[in-house]
């Protein structure tokens, strides 16, 4: 789709900061993803005068049979042998951009990694972290970031998700205040007079409490927000160390059981969940027993020396994750599995983290940065793991308030 107007957008104040390097990228949105097209740059690829690109678009590019939206993907260019975009030249930039100019690109390839979602009548943009440039941008900012509403001028867009509040079937749905209830869980994520885990804590008491509350009277909500005291909250926060043992079995189950490692991609993923493997090395549950104290004191030692000193890295993280899809109902209508998928998000990346640096003995916030680009690129962005994880966690009855603040 295109836009030619400029209109007024809500956006992080780290938006217009970001330009893409193109081949000075150490990664590409070009290599280990699918290329889709739409229709309109489909049908002007067909009609190109220029035997370059006829011979590579006759050989890679058809038509999408399993189309879902005509604006995105009514067509596919195929990756080759080593994962690469066949338009991609041998130093990573795209042959079209450089050749036929961005007009060319695309709805895909020219919006990416901006993010575009619709609340009721206000466009919202973002950033996708699975880029690496973006991410340092948005991760890498210590006193984090805030929305304003700018004017900018959409050229080539895709909106990811929409939300009208105004919509009849709302009526009695939570959803009718989404835009109150995401601003007060943003507002929790980013208190900093409670540290990350005490942030975690009581968005996942204020969530369970507010869908509760719902099932009664939706209208509740507001006047629930204005006095829903966050510091008493915290007060009933309780860190057990133990509960590291379970996330440990729990975590690497769940890495086992998708076989992260035999069926991604991503050369430096599959790097990473070896080393995370290699450095857990848990061979059976009394293993797993046995070196309990091992892993505990290494946890505690990672967050006090790595997680603490960089919480606006993960702060950043969860705001910008749950300002870009659009949070609480990122994984469906219900608020709690939002929360509960969030915080198995956080969990994995905090294990992998540990599980790396159990091998390395050796961290920087450039590596963590590094590492959630490429754990947003691989595990995020492909369906299958997410939706296999919510389902392991309902099937296991392990969708609860209680269990899931154990993995906080």
């Amino acid at each position: 789709m295109k836009m030619t107007k400029k209109l007024k957008i809500v956006i992080p104040d780290y938006f217009k900061q970001f330009k893409c390097i193109g081949g000075k990228c150490e990664d590409s949105c070009c290599i280990g993803w699918d290329i889709d097209v739409d229709e309109k740059t489909f049908r002007q690829y067909m009609k190109l005068d220029n035997e370059e690109f006829n011979t590579i678009l006759a050989k890679n590019m058809q038509k999408n049979h399993e189309c879902s939206n005509e604006f995105i993907d009514y067509g596919k260019v195929q990756l080759n042998k080593e994962k690469r975009c066949p338009l991609l030249n041998e130093c990573n930039y795209c042959i079209i951009h450089s050749k036929l100019g961005e007009e060319y690109l695309s709805n895909t390839c020219s919006h990416f990694p901006r993010v575009l979602n619709k609340v009721n009548e206000d466009y919202e943009i973002s950033l996708d972290v699975s880029c690496p440039e973006a991410a340092r941008i948005v991760l890498g900012n210590r006193s984090g970031f805030k929305f304003e509403k700018d004017d900018i001028q959409l050229k080539k867009y895709i909106i990811a998700g929409e939300i009208d509040t105004n919509d009849e079937e709302y009526e009695d749905h939570p959803i009718k205040y989404f835009k109150e209830i995401r601003e007060f869980c943003i507002r929790i994520i980013k208190n900093r007079k409670f540290d990350l885990s005490e942030r975690l804590y009581i968005l996942g008491d204020f969530l369970y409490e507010v869908e509760e509350k719902s099932c009664d009277d939706s209208e509740m909500i507001c006047g629930f927000i204005k006095t829903y005291n966050i510091h008493d909250v915290a007060k009933n926060y309780r860190r057990n160390k133990d509960n590291y043992i379970m996330q440990i079995s729990l975590l690497n189950n769940i890495i086992n059981s998708l076989e992260i490692y035999e069926e991604t991609d991503s050369e430096l993923f599959k790097k990473y969940t070896k080393e995370t493997i290699d450095g857990f090395n848990i061979e059976s549950p009394e293993q797993l027993e046995k070196d309990s104290n091992r892993y505990i004191n290494t946890f505690i030692e990672y967050s006090s020396n790595y997680i603490e000193e960089n919480e606006h890295i993960f702060e950043n993280y969860l705001v910008n994750f749950m300002y870009n899809n659009l949070f609480p109902y990122s994984e469906s209508d219900s608020m709690f599995e939002g929360y509960m998928m969030l915080i198995m998000r956080y969990s994995l990346i905090r294990f992998y983290l540990v599980g790396k640096y159990l091998i390395n003995n050796t961290e920087s916030s450039e590596e963590i940065i590094k590492f959630i680009q490429v754990f947003s690129k691989t595990v995020e962005h492909d369906k299958n793991y997410m939706e296999e994880i919510l389902d392991f966690l309902i099937e296991n009855n392990f969708d609860n308030l209680e269990f899931t603040q154990m993995l906080i």
